[in-house]
């Protein structure tokens, strides 16, 4: 079902960074968590230099944060409505290490050639 799959464990204010590349252009992925309280995480994420601060639980429906890799057709063409995301999922807090798990999937419905990579 996905395109592409990545697994990350990041401690607190640790940077990931991920580059997509898509339909000729780079695009930068950037993410780290701040606070986990109450089973909640506080997450920091960039995505071609617009900022979002969700907050993420291990539950399902309120573990994922997605991404739109491209901005949505003006025309309202059902068939140009999907359009590639990427979702990051919050999986698992590890309260003894201090660490969270997190997988990043990308869904590109066959239209465009994505590639990523984990940076540092």
């Amino acid at each position: 079902m996905w395109d592409h799959k990545a697994t990350f464990v990041l401690k607190k204010d640790q940077l990931q960074h991920v580059e997509i590349k898509a339909q000729g252009r780079d695009h930068h992925l950037a993410f780290r968590w701040t606070l986990y309280k109450n089973g909640g995480l506080v997450m920091h994420i960039s995505y071609d230099r617009q900022n979002f601060q969700p907050l993420l639980y291990a539950k399902y429906r309120k573990n994922s944060f997605m991404i739109d890799l491209f901005s949505k057709p003006a025309d309202g063409n059902v068939a140009n409505y999907w359009t590639p995301y990427a979702l990051l999922q919050f999986k698992a807090f590890d309260p003894k290490k201090r660490e969270a798990w997190f997988d990043l999937l990308i869904k590109g419905y066959g239209k465009n050639e994505i590639y990523f990579e984990k940076g540092r």
